[in-house]
């Protein structure tokens, strides 16, 4: 018994891990296509790198989009300032959601950018700047509410903490004034009142003498949508552009067609091979996903006809089948909402998730599928072969959207860079 559990441990061990793989060459390719667009062209980037970079890594994230000429980044934690400001020391970084005021002098001497969304929190940041003696004034951009209903001043407050700032020079920079668009890529009657609003409140600060360096609305539902011919100021904010994607596409569209009637994927066919997630220009693909979840099989089994797979007996199998049991489970990122809807790519072929998603397995039903073997590479996200199987795709099974399952996989799994 003591030779045969070792024997399977030691094989065990030699099997993949679960990894996420992160192409940075695509992150060059996808900043290289954002200031190719109209809404971008002569406007500072103000690059969204947030939580970890979205899921993708923040240091290595920073480092690629620096050295591709951007060192103006959107981030929320003081945490990911200092790291940032470790790698690189020139960097501008606006804190979107503020900061605490216990940091606010290391702030201050870090020449953080620091997002101010109420007039009391205006006040409360005066307050402890008198309190600290800062000698250094604290460089701020007013967010303002244009229709969001999230954080910022609403319009009426902008005359009062124009009063504020202009009773406080000593205190205050204001370098910048920004808002928020809930629909960048659709309800235009919408967005249009917004960046109306924006501007209005805007010409407000600049009568009471106030004129920011750097105004921003628009994300990346805005900057990829050409219906939006509204002047975008002088500075833009891309973020999940960045990673590959295009959040104005109706995903679920997407889903339901993803079949032809042959039952092959849209992918086996050459002029469906590219990726229909992401904005095509003459034929090319101008986006690209960086990400791509890589797992292997643990084991392969029979399954008889009326035997069931996974707990709770959802899954009961039709015929015979083969089953893999895939090494990797919700504890990886994967949707629990994936379980018997969901597909995973083994050996260039789709492979349908059978039963409930485990907390470190999966199991799929490989029985179309020649010469599996156990240890064999299992593409949980990505291309294998003429198939794909995409973030937007996992996102719409899973009644979420790409931004949550990026994340999720971020968090998850230990990550190699491309």
């Amino acid at each position: 018994m003591k030779l045969t559990f070792t024997v399977f441990f030691l094989k065990i061990n030699l099997m993949k891990d679960t990894f996420l793989y992160i192409n940075l060459e695509n992150l060059k390719n996808n900043i290289k296509f954002i200031k190719s667009l109209d809404t971008v062209k002569n406007r500072t980037i103000i690059a969204v790198i947030k939580s970890d970079a979205y899921g993708h890594g923040l240091i290595p994230v920073a480092e690629t989009l620096f050295n591709a000429g951007i060192n103006f980044f959107g981030i929320i934690g003081m945490d990911e300032a200092e790291n940032i400001l470790k790698k690189i020391p020139q960097a501008k970084l606006l804190m979107l959601k503020g900061i605490h005021l216990k940091d606010l002098k290391k702030a201050a001497e870090l020449n953080l950018r620091i997002g101010v969304f109420s007039l009391d929190y205006l006040k409360i940041i005066l307050d402890k700047a008198k309190s600290a003696n800062l000698n250094i004034p604290l460089n701020i951009h007013i967010k303002l509410d244009s229709g969001m209903g999230r954080l910022g001043l609403i319009e009426d407050e902008i005359q009062s903490a124009a009063l504020i700032i202009n009773e406080n020079k000593k205190y205050f920079n204001i370098e910048g004034f920004f808002s928020h668009l809930s629909s960048g890529g659709s309800a235009l009657d919408y967005t249009n009142f917004q960046i109306n609003s924006f501007k209005k409140a805007l010409r407000l600060l600049n009568k009471n003498g106030i004129n920011p360096l750097y105004t921003h609305i628009s994300a990346s539902s805005a900057l990829l949508n050409d219906k939006i011919g509204e002047d975008y100021l002088n500075a833009v904010r891309p973020g999940i552009s960045l990673y590959g994607f295009n959040p104005n596409v109706d995903i679920n569209e997407i889903k339901n067609s993803t079949f032809l009637s042959d039952g092959k994927s849209y992918a086996a066919h050459t002029e469906y091979a590219k990726n229909p997630y992401c904005i095509e220009e003459n034929g090319n693909i101008e986006l690209k996903p960086l990400m791509t979840l890589k797992s292997s099989v643990l084991q392969i089994k029979k399954i008889k006809k009326g035997g069931f797979v996974s707990y709770n007996n959802t899954f009961r199998a039709p015929k015979d089948m083969h089953i893999a049991i895939v090494s990797a489970g919700y504890d990886n990122g994967i949707p629990r909402l994936l379980s018997n809807k969901g597909r995973v790519l083994i050996n260039g072929k789709f492979a349908n998730i059978t039963g409930i998603v485990t907390m470190n397995m999966t199991m799929v039903d490989i029985t179309g599928i020649e010469g599996v073997k156990t240890g064999e590479e299992v593409i949980i996200a990505g291309k294998s072969g003429y198939n794909e199987i995409t973030i937007q795709e996992i996102a719409s099974i899973a009644q979420t959207i790409p931004y949550e399952v990026c994340l999720n996989f971020g968090k998850s799994n230990k990550r190699r860079y491309i």
